[in-house]
């Protein structure tokens, strides 16, 4: 993505300026998840879709900022839950500072997410992306309410997934494009080509907790899998009988660490899931592809198709 990073360079500094609170406490954390990386994809696809509309651009930076604090703020809100020492390879602002004031910047950064969009954005794709976010939150609490659960299926993951994140991931794409006079199937493409981003995006994510290293993805191995999350991978697993048993055993266990995460990688590679689960997120991009080809041609397909490839090629 580094092609991108002059975009991102200038997103970075507008965050920064208009995160501003004279508070050190409040300016450290906001500038901890700034300048800790990222591949800011909701905004990247916000920006871009929009350069596919003839109307102002100048307002797409602002409402990029938005979309970043909101999903920041739904990442801080998460670590607290999870509990979640590391992100993106820093110290969380919850095991920084502790669970009360990791709350407190959650909701700065929410406020000044709908400060821009208040400024910013048409009343429909306010109302638009209001009703994503309540579908984002209703994801959450999905996720939470699975914890532990091995009856999981499929159809709950994928559905699952499809609010807390790829929703997220079209809504951007949907606001950029629409903010600057995209209309009817363009509008439409852009969603969807977005909306499967997102799905395989949090596949792969889900993935890179097995098979990734700790350095490359910023967090713990495994840390979904230690807190009750079930994800595609293990989802499968429980469908294999001939290691449903096996998986049950270890899952079971009070205490789940670096062994049974160690035996669990290895029946998932043993099963040929890891490859099931790749070839179930690569089946979403080549939906995306689909969508991005019945775009007009132009420079900024061009970029997105980029996006696309680094998808296929993902490893953090």
């Amino acid at each position: 993505m580094d092609r991108f990073q002059p975009i991102i360079d200038k997103l970075n500094n507008f965050m920064l300026g208009h995160l501003r609170s004279r508070r050190i406490m409040l300016d450290t954390a906001v500038n901890d998840l700034v300048n800790g990386g990222g591949k800011r994809v909701r905004p990247l696809l916000l920006i871009l879709a929009g350069e596919f509309g003839d109307g102002d651009n100048n307002k797409l930076l602002p409402i990029a900022a938005g979309v970043e604090f909101l999903h920041m703020a739904t990442l801080i809100h998460d670590d607290i839950i999870d509990e979640a020492e590391l992100r993106r390879g820093k110290v969380t602002a919850q095991e920084k500072f502790g669970k009360n004031v990791a709350v407190f910047v959650g909701d700065f950064l929410l406020s000044k997410a709908y400060t821009l969009f208040a400024n910013y954005l048409s009343r429909e794709s306010l109302l638009r992306l209001n009703k994503v976010v309540n579908l984002v939150c209703i994801g959450e609490i999905d996720q939470f309410e699975g914890k532990y659960n091995t009856d999981l299926s499929i159809n709950d993951y994928l559905k699952r997934i499809r609010r807390k994140t790829a929703l997220l991931f079209a809504i951007s794409s949907y606001i950029g494009a629409y903010e600057t006079g995209v209309r009817g199937r363009n509008l439409h493409y852009l969603y969807k080509f977005a909306l499967e981003i997102g799905m395989a995006f949090q596949i792969q994510d889900d993935l890179l907790d097995f098979t990734g290293k700790k350095s490359k993805i910023g967090k713990e191995i495994g840390q979904d899998l230690i807190t009750g999350i079930y994800t595609l991978p293990i989802i499968l697993l429980f469908k294999k009988n001939n290691y449903k048993k096996r998986a049950a055993y270890l899952l079971s266990k009070e205490y789940i660490g670096d062994s049974e995460i160690c035996e669990i990688k290895k029946l998932l590679l043993e099963s040929g899931i890891l490859l099931d689960s790749k070839n179930i997120a690569e089946r979403f991009l080549r939906r995306a592809e689909k969508y991005l080809d019945r775009l007009p041609e132009n420079k900024v397909k061009e970029e997105l198709k980029y996006i696309l490839d680094c998808q296929l090629t993902r490893k953090r």
